[in-house]
């Protein structure tokens, strides 16, 4: 199907969806607003956008969402499908030991608010790749509960089209790389990663589908986030120097074993490398046997002479290689160059992410390149990954979505010569 071909449809869609909901789509003057453009805001995307954090999402985190920070602060209407506390799953209280803020019951999930919104606003839906706004039930699709627990098994299109948004935000793609860092199986798997030129297709036929509205008369393309800049990886060097710290602890005896494959590396720039990493799991399990194994012996339960190493084998399936990084870095680049060109081709602002995140790697505590394990020097059970990072190890925490409400209408501000206010 062409692009030309498929405009026609979705425009004759949108059409009648504005007839058949004309009396649920929000008037353009709305006391407070702070521009007629925002008087109808959407905002596409996946877990980030919809408020998952520390591995959970509920109606707390929902709140916390750059993008209902974004509508606030335009003083535009925001509907949102509200998920019950504790959460649906419900958010870590403590990534060490699994404990969840509160019990969901036999289900894992909460549910969804009762209380039923004529229309979403908040359209994002956790786990979502490009392929997914438009086409969430097709082949090759990331479907999952969320998609009708939030979104009523409707696509993030198909929700938007009884808005007929007038400005939008669109943060989609990271699953696209992420989900090949988060495979259990094999983490960094190159087949679990979108190919650019099927990114390409993909975001450029949601492209179209958002074009296909008519009404929108601004927008924001975010940009993907280097997924293998996640703190959840930690560097295979970076375990060779725990191991040898611990070595030098606990001489004669050696409790952890790091292989010298986790210091293989790519060279990508004369100043990027990709290194060879570890998963939180695995890295943090194999430590955990280790500390396990050293109480032992000090408490007298095991003897010295019975000590056997936990090991982190770069070299298995259970790391990221250096040249599966290497994988990752090109895939993410290529999206951004795909993203930033369908911003441009519209007038639209493109905002980088990954500009941020190198901020936040300069700012003491931030983001830690090593999480801060019970049993290390200072360790922290509520940021573990640092300030920015929620428990999860990947999404980030509130504080940072107020930072990335904050880019965005700096860039909203200068690019339409708006006056949003800034989250205090």
């Amino acid at each position: 199907m062409t692009r030309k071909h498929l405009i026609f449809p979705l425009a004759l869609v949108a059409a009648l969806a504005a007839c058949d909901n004309e009396s649920l789509i929000p008037p353009t003057q709305q006391a407070g607003l702070v521009d007629p453009m925002f008087a109808r805001y959407v905002a596409f995307g996946n877990s980030i956008t919809a408020g998952f954090q520390s591995a959970g999402i509920n109606d707390s985190t929902q709140l916390q969402s750059y993008a209902n920070l974004l509508a606030e602060q335009m003083g535009t209407e925001f509907n949102i499908p509200l998920l019950n506390s504790p959460g649906c799953p419900p958010p870590y209280a403590n990534v060490f030991t699994q404990e969840l803020v509160g019990d969901p019951g036999p289900l894992g999930c909460a549910l969804r608010n009762p209380t039923l919104p004529e229309h979403l606003n908040l359209v994002a839906i956790p786990g979502a790749a490009v392929l997914d706004i438009y086409n969430p039930l097709g082949a090759g699709n990331s479907s999952n509960p969320l998609t009708t627990f939030l979104g009523g098994g409707r696509s993030q299109i198909d929700n938007a089209a009884d808005v007929l948004p007038t400005f939008v935000t669109v943060w989609i793609g990271n699953n696209d790389a992420l989900g090949s860092v988060l495979d259990g199986a094999n983490p960094g798997d190159p087949a679990l990663v979108t190919p650019p030129a099927t990114f390409a297709t993909q975001y450029a036929a949601m492209m179209d589908s958002l074009d296909a509205f008519g009404t929108i008369q601004g927008g924001v393309l975010i940009g993907v986030v280097q997924v293998g800049l996640a703190p959840y990886l930690t560097q295979g060097r970076v375990w060779k120097g725990v191991e040898a710290n611990l070595d030098a602890l606990s001489a004669p005896l050696n409790f952890l074993d790091v292989s010298t494959a986790c210091l293989a590396n790519t060279p990508l720039s004369a100043t990027d490398t990709a290194w060879t990493s570890v998963p939180f799991p695995v890295g943090g399990a194999a430590l955990a046997l280790a500390s396990a194994r050293q109480d032992s012996v000090l408490g007298g339960l095991l003897s010295p002479a019975s000590v056997v190493p936990a090991v982190i084998d770069c070299a298995d399936a259970s790391a990221v290689t250096n040249t599966e990084m290497a994988n990752l870095f090109s895939a993410v680049t290529q999206y951004n160059a795909t993203i930033e060109a369908e911003a441009d081709a519209r007038g639209w602002i493109f905002v980088d992410p990954n500009d941020l995140l190198l901020s936040l790697f300069g700012t003491p505590g931030a983001i830690l390149s090593f999480p801060a394990f019970p049993g290390l020097p200072n360790p922290s059970l509520t940021a573990p990954f640092g300030t920015a990072i929620s428990l999860d190890g990947v999404h980030p925490s509130a504080s940072t979505h107020i930072l990335v409400a904050n880019a965005l209408i700096a860039a909203i501000n200068a690019k339409y010569g708006t006056s949003i206010p800034a989250v205090n």
